[in-house]
């Protein structure tokens, strides 16, 4: 039987502000800062409307995580609305309260239990440049930025992200509407050209871009993503333009006018294209626009042209890679030449190499392999999905690793099945076996993952 422990001298002081809201909001200003994480958490729970506005007058953190708190969306509205009344007066009021600091509200979805952190109060991310340039080019510096994640589908916003973007849109120059993680499925420009243009543009890390089968679509989007000039991650997905014919002039166009906006894109760190067709035969413009060192390059189920895969070595973007993946792709009828390049190009940062389910056969690897013995830093290799021989394997597990982790041992995990050797050296879909060398000698230094075809 567990005994239930009693209440701390804190949580008896706030019951017993929380009881009494006239003597809480009058000794607010008294009340240490380090009470009022957990007490504005309990008076939106117990819904002390009084309480919640005297807090966000004399907010002493830099941010409000209000996103931590997702309820029931009724409730949650009431509460939004609620702080959003009290910005207000922050917002039009020539003097604010001495202790307050706030500079942003996060309406980011988050667990509660971050709120016992103190650094997600701190939101060193958003509050260190507050200047922002609008979409006519003039600088703004709105004196409380609104951080959210925005999800732009089909049809109209949702209830709570319309009403937020029109608020947000009716206090411009005064506030700021910033989108942490952008995803737009099948955008609207019907609905959502409003959006994008009240959004800061330029607060966006990460885009999702899905199903954008429309080439007016993306022709309409593409000023947009040449105004996103901080983004890191980038992922387009099942860009098809299927039922849709274009003539090659005017493709040409559609793709240089998408294109040509990632010479903006000087911070973009991820690029993942999955399933994307429009783009087969002109990945080469696509990267001679990226004029900054990629860290993790992605193309995963697509097909690419004899010129992309020759050119995918030539440029900036992929000259300091630390994780190329290029998972079921065919690259059974192409030269291994340009990989074995670009594999010598990164060989002192690639830390991942995944090759799932590229059909590569036993001499294609064979050509690699003395570019693998140059990539020092690698810690994860994914051969799973390919025709490789047991033979081959075995070469590259006890030549290749074992020259460069003298001393380690590597354990081969046989395969589930039972078969024998000839029908393992043509099985394509064996089990996956994970090595991890340096917690087999005890060196997590030298950790290094295998995923192979055993």
């Amino acid at each position: 039987m567990s005994c239930k422990s009693p209440p701390t001298l804190q949580e008896l002081a706030e019951d017993s502000l929380l009881r009494n809201p006239v003597l809480a909001i009058s000794n607010l200003d008294g009340v240490p800062s380090y009470f009022f994480p957990s007490l504005f958490r309990k008076a939106c729970r117990r819904r002390c409307i009084s309480i919640i506005m005297a807090m966000v007058r004399i907010w002493p953190f830099p941010c409000l995580p209000l996103g931590a708190m997702m309820m029931r969306k009724g409730a949650y509205r009431r509460i939004l609305e609620i702080i959003l009344f009290e910005l207000d007066g922050l917002l039009f009021q020539k003097v604010s309260h001495r202790r307050c600091r706030l500079k942003v509200l996060d309406l980011r979805f988050m667990p509660l239990k971050t709120w016992d952190k103190w650094s997600v109060f701190m939101a060193s991310d958003w509050s260190e440049n507050l200047a922002g340039v609008d979409h006519s080019g003039t600088e703004m510096k709105p004196l409380v930025k609104m951080v959210t994640d925005l999800v732009l589908k089909r049809g109209p916003l949702d209830a709570i992200e319309s009403f937020i973007v029109k608020w947000v849109g009716r206090r411009e120059g005064l506030m700021s509407l910033c989108c942490g993680h952008l995803q737009i499925w099948s955008m609207s420009i019907k609905y959502h050209r409003k959006v994008l243009e009240i959004l800061d543009l330029d607060s966006i890390q990460k885009l999702s871009l899905y199903y954008m089968n429309n080439p007016t679509c993306l022709l309409n989007f593409s000023p947009y993503l040449g105004r996103m000039r901080h983004l890191r991650s980038l992922l387009l997905c099942h860009l098809r333009w299927s039922g849709f014919f274009l003539t090659p002039v005017e493709k040409q166009r559609v793709i240089t006018q998408f294109t040509s906006q990632f010479v903006n894109l000087t911070h973009l760190q991820s690029l993942h294209l999955h399933n994307v067709f429009f783009l087969r035969g002109h990945l080469d413009e696509l990267f001679w626009w990226l004029k900054t060192p990629l860290e993790t390059l992605m193309v995963t189920d697509s097909f690419l042209s004899k010129s992309d895969w020759t050119h995918m070595c030539e440029f900036l973007c992929a000259s300091q890679l630390k994780h190329l993946i290029l998972k079921w792709i065919k690259l059974t009828n192409f030269s291994l030449e340009p990989l074995r390049v670009l594999l010598l190009k990164t060989a002192s940062t690639l830390i991942t190499l995944d090759l799932e389910g590229c059909q590569l056969m036993d001499s294609q690897l064979k050509a690699i392999l003395p570019a693998l013995r140059h990539c020092t830093q690698l810690t994860r290799l994914n051969l799973y999905g390919n025709h490789l021989s047991r033979v081959i394997l075995k070469e590259l597990t006890s030549h290749e690793m074992r020259l460069r982790y003298q001393g380690s041992q590597i354990f081969l995990i046989p395969s589930c099945d039972d078969h024998s050797d000839q029908e393992l050296e043509m099985n394509v879909q064996p089990c996956v076996a994970f090595i991890d060398v340096g917690r087999t000698v005890g060196r997590p230094e030298h950790a290094f993952a295998l995923c192979l075809l055993l």
